[in-house]
């Protein structure tokens, strides 16, 4: 089963890096839980349209964004995905390259939980691994 979850999560990977909201967020359920608690912001919501909206806040504070996904770590009903993002702040026009971490919990063939981390090493601890 842990197969088809990395798979599920490529899939929506692709579908967003290519611009298919639309097939990216099919891949949710539709009350996924997001736990933004570990990064500054804070927030914590549910639901496809609170992810949504989180997502075009973040990418819509950069120009020329673009994300590349480094590594899937296989962890059962959860993968780790470990990413590199970059663009120009809009509005300062700074150069920006973060590479944080997301955790996604895999219920009954869809994404239910999202845990992004801003800090790798603390995304990899939890999820029993290390740098």
């Amino acid at each position: 089963m842990s197969e088809e979850n990395v798979e599920l999560v490529r899939r929506m990977y692709e579908a967003f890096l290519s611009g298919d909201a639309e097939v990216a967020l099919s891949c949710f359920a539709e009350d996924v839980v997001v736990d933004a608690s570990r990064r500054l912001d804070g927030k914590v919501g549910r639901g496809r349209g609170y992810l949504s909206r989180m997502v075009a806040e973040w990418v819509g504070a950069f120009d020329d964004y673009e994300e590349e996904i480094e590594e899937l770590h296989d962890l059962g009903s959860h993968v780790l995905v470990l990413i590199t993002q970059r663009g120009r702040g809009r509005g300062s026009g700074a150069e920006v390259e973060i590479r944080p971490a997301v955790l996604y919990e895999i219920k009954n063939d869809l994404i239910s939980g999202v845990v992004p981390y801003t800090d790798r090493a603390h995304a990899l601890e939890d999820a029993g691994l290390s740098e």
